[in-house]
């Protein structure tokens, strides 16, 4: 990264410096692209890639001023039963607090439609911990890596690029992966240990068993010879580091299994957790971001019922935004930013659709009738801020040129100050200055 960097005014001035942006694509965050088209990663593609229909601004579909498009939105979100913030994770974390203000002056539901708040049993990190590292202590330190039950190829394209296939400073490094996916092809590094879905949870509790002393029985059981295969690799590492993911886990017993393995594994010898999110499938690479501020202002990750920094209630598998959508429950729905795939989805299928107020850099097909599109700059190419790395790593936006509309941030102090004109409040929050396109 190079933040210090002053941002061209235009794309081709700037390319020279893509090598040192941070991809907004997944999770990862990736800053060591070497430009911004062909990059080799599809979410590095599609989040550099100009869009073929650009957020304009209009209202129920037709064109308008940027006043005339917020105040529209202000009388909706303000004359609404109930409002919905979500998406938010395509966008940095500046934007994130000042949409939390405006959830807080309507008493919103939040959500960001993220595996862990759609959960009954709510994240697993709430309920048992996790031994947790960064991804570079993974690439630097584990000499064996267990993918258990998931494909990070599948959701985090670069993932084994970055932190798995390069060469440990000390030593080699032996790869597994437990369940149904081969994660890479078999070598003299890599064995793969099949297992059916259902008996990835029986597979964790049985080693974690094994680990602490009570034994199992040797039997010709598929499961045992598996528990026996991963306590020799487990024996013979130094450093170990198991790969999971929260996708795919619709009870949260996996997640809490996996846990455990690995907390009973961490007093034994040096071992944690890669506990990988949404990925490409999260909306944005900013989905632990939204998280942690959710977690600050309101005590947990999303699913809050009602936004109030004194006494949220969470309500995980009730209040996200999914069902609320899908219930019927929310009458405008408040998108910043580019939504997750199941949030569109439900939108679409919605049996009665909620008024939609979008504040973001992409149409989506198709767009409903009764909304509200707030055009912003482009999200990838043309917005700074901080982003959080799904490992907890800070991650500097730098922008490769200048916007030529208004930015998230400008966009939502313009509408939180139409809404506090509708219902006065003692708020002394200022519009950022922008000279460019009106809509």
């Amino acid at each position: 990264m190079n933040p210090g960097k002053a941002a061209g005014t235009n794309e081709s001035a700037a390319t020279a410096s893509a090598a040192h942006l941070v991809c907004g694509g997944c999770g990862l965050l990736c800053d060591d692209l070497a430009g911004t088209s062909d990059t080799g990663c599809a979410a590095a593609d599609a989040w550099f890639g100009i869009p073929a229909q650009p957020a304009a601004t209009t209202v129920d579909g037709q064109p308008a001023t940027i006043d005339a498009a917020v105040n529209a939105a202000a009388h909706r979100l303000t004359n609404a039963r109930r409002v919905l913030l979500t998406g938010l994770t395509s966008v940095p974390l500046e934007p994130v607090r000042l949409a939390c203000q405006i959830a807080e002056r309507l008493t919103a539901a939040v959500d960001a439609g993220t595996a862990d708040t759609a959960l009954l049993t709510g994240p697993t990190i709430t309920r048992v911990g996790e031994v947790t590292a960064a991804f570079e202590e993974l690439r630097d330190r584990a000499d064996l890596v267990i993918f258990w039950g998931c494909n990070p190829a599948a959701s985090h394209p670069r993932f084994l690029e970055r932190f798995v296939q390069p060469a440990r400073p000390t030593g080699g490094r032996q790869t597994m992966s437990v369940g149904p996916q081969q994660v890479v092809p078999p070598t003299a590094h890599h064995s793969h240990l099949s297992l059916a879905a259902d008996q990835i949870v029986p597979a964790a509790r049985l080693l974690q068993a094994s680990l602490e002393g009570h034994g199992i029985t040797p039997t010709d059981d598929p499961l045992a010879a598996t528990i026996s295969k991963l306590n020799a690799a487990v024996d013979a590492a130094s450093c170990i580091g198991i790969v999971t993911s929260t996708r795919d886990d619709p009870s949260g017993l996996t997640a809490w299994s996996l846990g455990q393995l690995v907390r009973a594994l961490a007093h034994r010898k040096p071992a944690f957790q890669i506990p990988l999110g949404a990925g490409t499938a999260g909306g944005g690479g900013n989905a632990a971001g939204f998280a942690a501020s959710c977690s600050w202002r309101y005590g947990a990750p999303g699913a809050i019922a009602a936004a109030d920094r004194d006494g949220s209630e969470f309500q995980p598998a009730e209040a996200d935004a999914v069902r609320l959508i899908s219930r019927g429950e929310v009458d405008c729905v408040l998108a910043v930013g580019r939504l997750a795939p199941p949030i569109e989805a439900a939108l679409t299928a919605a049996a009665v659709a909620p008024s939609v107020i979008r504040i973001t850099d992409i149409t989506p097909e198709p767009a409903a009738v009764t909304t509200v599109m707030l055009g912003t700059a482009s999200l990838a190419r043309a917005t700074t801020g901080t982003m959080l790395r799904e490992d907890g790593r800070l991650m500097q936006l730098q922008p490769l040129m200048a916007p030529k509309k208004p930015t998230v941030d400008q966009l939502l102090i313009k509408l939180k100050q139409a809404i506090d004109a509708i219902r006065p409040t003692a708020s002394t929050l200022q519009p950022a200055a922008f000279s460019g396109e009106s809509s």
